[in-house]
């Protein structure tokens, strides 16, 4: 008993210790997550897809924008329902891909970057090895390769939604 006392007296006494950023605005948060985060050029994102590696697109932004245009073959996993959806094996059945390992490539996308960003923070403090993230997102990605963009025009239609977003709450 003395024992367990000590060692959570010690712990309580670390965890005390850590200076946790409290009180951050957004755009720190994501200062704070980009020192932790790999991005990388829509010319080098062309060329990981030109290869045989392989590697995942997933969009984080919301549905109603990723039916706009997002980057063909991208799989739309909006950020608020990541964690729940990555490591479903339903989720990517119902998408009809295969649930990436840890070690694969993760190349995330979002409108310019910011929420991608912090969904790689998130993946990575999940366990994910290999996760880029586009620099300059959606936007620079539509400029810098116009015609490889793509549009869910049944959705823009006003056609029924087919993707569950998932989430436990």
């Amino acid at each position: 008993m003395k024992k367990l006392l000590i060692y959570t007296s010690c712990l309580i006494a670390l965890i005390s210790c850590q200076k946790q950023p409290s009180n951050l605005t957004v755009d720190q948060m994501v200062e704070h997550a980009a020192e932790l985060v790999t991005t990388v050029s829509p010319h080098d994102v062309m060329k990981i897809m030109e290869s045989e590696e392989i590697f995942n697109v997933i969009d984080v932004r919301q549905n109603n924008e990723y039916y706009h245009g997002f980057i063909p073959g991208s799989v739309n996993i909006p950020r608020g329902s990541i964690e729940f959806n990555i490591a479903t094996e339903s989720f990517w059945e119902n998408e009809g891909l295969y649930m990436p390992e840890k070690k694969e490539t993760l190349i995330l996308c979002c409108k310019k970057g910011k929420r991608s960003t912090l969904t790689a923070q998130t993946l990575l403090s999940m366990g994910y090895k290999n996760v880029l993230v586009i620099e300059g997102g959606w936007k620079n990605w539509e400029l810098t390769y116009p015609d490889y963009c793509d549009k869910n025009l049944e959705m823009l239609a006003g056609g029924p939604a087919k993707h569950d977003d998932g989430g436990g709450c």
